[in-house]
């Protein structure tokens, strides 16, 4: 049991040091959004290992913690950084075309 949890352990920091790469060298920020996500989830897979190794729970809340936080820092960043618009589509269209539609030229 000790070989596949060293060998999950191993993998875990491996797949944390392309993503740290990732993190830091990626060319855009959508980049390093997936890779601040991914590096949470090794974090999460972590935890979880080491709570399957200690045999106790007391790590649950943690991880349900580190998930919810994870779900929710994704979504705000993503929603932050969208280019999209709220706007209805005459609004958008007014703002590009000086006018919206039913009303005429002045």
């Amino acid at each position: 049991m000790t070989v596949v949890i060293g060998a999950a352990l191993a993998m875990l920091g491996a797949a944390a040091a392309l993503v740290v790469v990732r993190l830091f060298k990626g060319p855009s920020n959508l980049d390093r959004i997936i890779a601040a996500e991914i590096l949470l989830v090794v974090v999460i897979a972590g935890v979880a290992i080491e709570s399957a190794r200690t045999r106790t729970t007391t790590y649950l809340p943690l991880l349900m913690i580190l998930g919810l936080v994870g779900f929710v820092g994704g979504v705000a960043v993503t929603r932050f950084l969208s280019r999209d618009s709220d706007e209805p589509a005459a609004v958008v269209r007014e703002a590009t075309d000086g006018h919206t539609e039913g009303r005429e030229h002045p």
